[in-house]
């Protein structure tokens, strides 16, 4: 079945018009039942995690961006007042998940409104919104948000990460991170290949997408092997040209050893 919400002009909006809490259910059942979207075993698992440390590492056209926005949209309509910030390397990258965000609230009958002063964004009734801000270091003062996603986060920079990272600082709030590898630098690898528990990092290759054919997966790999393995199987490969990768140096790397009590090198003889 579809959820059928009645439609209201812009001077009736109340925050009456979304749903409360207990009238949703999951989100991989709400999103079955309001958009006939059937997650598969690995995309309910990022839909229904309640983790507020995500990492989704997955290949090209896993639908990282329809997931996140299905979700960002589940929590918004369950959170009134809530605010959802999405990173990304470009404002029309981020605007492509904010769209997908827009489409299903559109099927659910919710008016289209913008947040002010927001090109790529959606603001729901119950007053919650989520937007898109632009790749840089001055987008970060005196902003706040329940969430904060770094969409293709491999690409965002190391500098912008660091400025937008506070939003969270004060609100307690979550942070997502989705992407396709890039290369082994940035906080994306970083914080993939990181130990610590609180993060859960959900992990997809095109062997779990068994509806991209396997005629284009050859085609890709053919004509790009080298990125082929990085898109299709979200290995972080070294750039090319590299003599050894970063993933080799660590596993030389023994935090064991003191360097005060190794044996002298030896001295070189004239």
């Amino acid at each position: 079945m579809r959820y059928h919400w009645k439609t209201v002009e812009p001077s009736q909006w109340t925050a009456e018009v979304c749903p409360k809490s207990e009238a949703l259910p999951n989100p991989s059942k709400w999103a079955q039942e309001a958009f006939h979207f059937t997650p598969n075993k690995i995309q309910r698992t990022v839909l229904e995690t309640k983790s507020k440390r995500l990492i989704l590492c997955c290949n090209r056209q896993w639908g990282k961006s329809t997931v996140i926005a299905l979700k960002a949209l589940h929590y918004a309509l369950q959170h009134p007042n809530a605010t959802i910030v999405v990173v990304s390397r470009t404002e029309k990258q981020g605007g492509e998940l904010i769209a997908r965000a827009k489409d299903f609230a559109s099927l659910l009958r919710i008016p289209d409104r913008r947040v002010p002063g927001y090109q790529h964004s959606v603001q729901l009734p119950n007053g919650s919104k989520i937007y898109a801000i632009s790749h840089s270091t001055e987008s970060a003062p005196s902003r706040t948000a329940d969430i904060l996603i770094f969409d293709e986060a491999a690409v965002v920079s190391d500098a912008v990460f660091s400025v937008t990272l506070p939003f969270v600082a004060r609100t307690g709030g979550a942070v997502w991170m989705l992407s396709t590898p890039r290369g082994q630098l940035g906080f994306f690898y970083n914080f993939w290949h990181d130990k610590d528990p609180q993060w859960t990092r959900i992990f997809s290759t095109v062997e779990d997408c068994p509806e991209i054919p396997k005629e284009f997966v050859e085609l890709h790999r053919k004509g790009a092997p080298h990125l082929f393995r990085q898109e299709f199987y979200c290995e972080f490969t070294p750039a090319p040209g590299s003599l050894i990768s970063r993933d080799r140096l660590q596993s030389m790397y023994d935090p064991t050893l003191d360097a005060r009590k190794l044996p002298p090198l030896p001295t070189r003889r004239e």
